[in-house]
């Protein structure tokens, strides 16, 4: 579990973060390439392979993303999560529907239940689903938090699974990761030797740039728009999630964001604008990136203490910046900022 009892950085060790903005600056040796563009799983997604055969693989990248999307959306009628959503019996599932669900409630149970895949009844009633937006009152929140026991999630063998009445489940925070490392597996698999991927805004930095060097993955300052800082890296993800992303104003113009504390069933209000996690595992830092921002920066840098197999960046709506220490030799500081924290 999480330990909530450290203490945070003081004030003056704090610095500042952004959203990403993935740019490329190329010499490229003499590689076939190829790149693809095309929508999947909600998101726009570009394909950049470099290698023999690359403009096949890029198909089976896209015919890879259509297969997740027909298991894991929550509107398709036909999709193994929309099934589990409409009934109370067991079904049987794929393994990875199976394996993402089970692995959902093991980290729901680490962030206790801040971070939570069974709060999708709450998403839809506040419209996050069907851009029918509208603050709903304390009473129909509390109703519906009673629906969110992921507990109660039942797991069998042979990949069945069962919810009980009410519950609904969705895997927006982990589905674009858990896709990621599939992507990841395919390159492997097809002799790709270096291939940028923007999958909505996670980016996949597959081997090297052809010419050998680190791929150069810039962020961008939410509130000036420029490129900011910029990032080295080779083999690893950069996955944000970011209060910019989505969210509706009520006529009082406050805002609401698109990312739900599982506790509260509202969305999250605190001093971060959003997570950057870069690690290799595509699953891994997209679940971090929302999980993080939720339980705010003091915890999330304990979060990191702990376990320091994953580097983080967060912007904060002061305009500071906090990123860890190893990242140090991979990030190139680009504009001038208020406040800078390496995080040890």
């Amino acid at each position: 579990m999480i330990d909530f009892s450290a203490k945070f950085l003081k004030k003056n060790e704090v610095r500042f973060i952004l959203l990403i903005f993935p740019f490329v600056l190329c010499g490229c040796r003499n590689l076939q390439k190829s790149s693809l563009s095309f929508q999947a799983m909600n998101t726009f997604v570009s394909v950049q392979t470099f290698g023999e055969n690359s403009k096949n693989v890029n198909q089976k990248i896209k015919a890879r993303l259509s297969e997740l999307e027909s298991l894991f959306s929550t509107t398709d009628s036909s999709s193994e999560i929309y099934k589990l959503n409409h009934s109370s019996e067991k079904i049987q599932v794929s393994s990875e529907t199976y394996s993402l669900l089970s692995y959902s409630v093991k980290m729901a149970e680490i962030f206790n239940g801040h971070f939570n895949p069974a709060l999708f009844p709450v998403i839809r009633e506040w419209g996050f689903t069907t851009g029918n937006y509208h603050v709903p009152s304390q009473e129909k929140i509390n109703f519906l938090l009673k629906k969110t026991d992921f507990s109660q999630i039942q797991f069998f063998d042979d990949n069945f699974v069962q919810l009980q009445d009410s519950m609904s489940v969705d895997f927006g925070s982990v589905a674009k990761g858990f896709a990621s490392d599939e992507i990841v597996k395919i390159l492997s698999e097809n002799n790709i030797l270096s291939a940028l991927i923007d999958f909505g805004g996670n980016i996949i930095a597959f081997g090297e740039k052809p010419d050998s060097s680190f791929w150069r993955i810039g962020i961008k300052n939410p509130f000036g728009g420029e490129v900011s800082l910029a990032v080295k890296v080779k083999n690893q993800m950069v996955i944000t999630s970011g209060g910019y992303e989505r969210f509706f104003t009520d006529e009082n113009q406050k805002k609401y964001i698109h990312i739900f504390d599982g506790k509260t069933g509202f969305p999250v209000e605190n001093e971060i604008e959003s997570v950057t996690i870069i690690c290799e595992n595509g699953l891994y830092a997209d679940t971090l990136s929302t999980a993080l921002f939720i339980i705010g920066s003091e915890n999330a840098v304990s979060f990191w203490r702990e376990r320091k197999d994953f580097q983080m960046i967060i912007l904060q709506k002061d305009g500071s910046i906090l990123y860890t220490s190893p990242l140090e030799s991979q990030i190139e500081i680009l504009s001038e900022f208020s406040e800078i924290c390496v995080i040890d």
